[in-house]
């Protein structure tokens, strides 16, 4: 049903005229009374009954109203509501986030963020960065933080920061490895924790092992898991070793929990990113949190 319409139906009703209706609407009588008969026909009922000059609403015309009059307050609230978001920096705001920065980034980042802008609150939603960036180039999530830069042009990256990748296991696991700087071949025969398909951690590992003459398929996977949480919690307790990040680890490493194992061929660097589309309407919200990461 058009909006017009509806609000001239309305307009006729409260003040029982269609010319009174006209004039408070700056529309012609016709207008309003083509708007009216435009709806009876959609509906299939009459909305009033023409009493000579007088109208009455039908039975069917007190329905629609009583309906309409709950709607229009619904609508008035929700434009008071976008006002409020297009002028202040207010509401919810959705951020999707691998594994890695939602547990090792994201929550500095939102306590001084909510520091400086107390009135807005997140859904913090928790994925691979594959799931992330294609969550975030859908427009399911306005922003997101990721381990690896989107390949989709319509997404905007900035670098976030940058970390370490490397291989830790428990200092308890009697398969650890005495040797100060195992060979490839030494490791590939370690049990291994490993993440699930879709991981930036994951990819990077594989291409790690790629530069060195070996794949995945070489790996002794003992257990395969979808977090870096859960990566971490296997090592601590000696099933396998992880191929983590530092920032990650760090905590289990100073707590002793944790060793690391030398393997400068898998060791390297990796990037996190705040990606966004770039063709989305950044409410004041949007727009402050992405100003303030950058």
């Amino acid at each position: 049903m058009d909006i017009r319409k509806l609000e001239a139906f309305c307009k006729v009703y409260e003040l029982q005229s269609f010319s009174k209706a006209g004039e408070a609407m700056f529309l012609s009588q016709p207008t309003i009374s083509s708007h009216v008969a435009n709806l009876e026909d959609e509906l299939g009922v009459k909305l009033f009954d023409r009493l000579g000059r007088k109208i009455m609403p039908t039975q069917a015309g007190d329905v629609l109203y009583e309906s309409m009059v709950s709607v229009f307050r619904s609508l008035d609230r929700a434009k008071a509501a976008i006002e409020v978001l297009r002028d202040r920096v207010v509401g919810e705001l959705q951020v999707g986030c691998s594994t890695i920065p939602s547990h090792t980034i994201l929550p500095e980042l939102l306590k001084s963020f909510s520091a400086k802008f107390p009135e807005v609150s997140f859904i913090v939603h928790t994925a691979d960065s594959c799931e992330v960036i294609r969550r975030v180039a859908s427009g399911d999530w306005p922003v997101g933080i990721v381990g690896k830069r989107p390949e989709e042009e319509e997404l905007t990256s900035t670098l976030l920061a940058r970390d370490e990748t490397i291989l830790v296991a428990s200092p308890d696991a009697p398969w650890l490895p005495a040797e100060r700087e195992p060979s490839l071949d030494r490791l590939v025969e370690l049990p291994w924790v490993m993440r699930v398909k879709g991981s930036a951690t994951r990819m990077v590992l594989e291409d790690a092992l790629k530069g060195a003459g070996y794949s995945l398929q070489n790996l002794n996977v003992r257990c395969r898991v979808e977090g870096t949480c859960e990566s971490l919690a296997h090592a601590v307790h000696g099933v396998g070793v992880c191929f983590t990040s530092k920032l990650a680890a760090q905590s289990l490493l100073d707590s002793g929990e944790v060793v690391r194992i030398n393997a400068p061929a898998l060791e390297g660097r990796r990037e996190f990113y705040l990606i966004h589309h770039g063709g989305r309407y950044m409410f004041p919200a949007l727009k402050a949190f992405v100003g303030f990461v950058r």
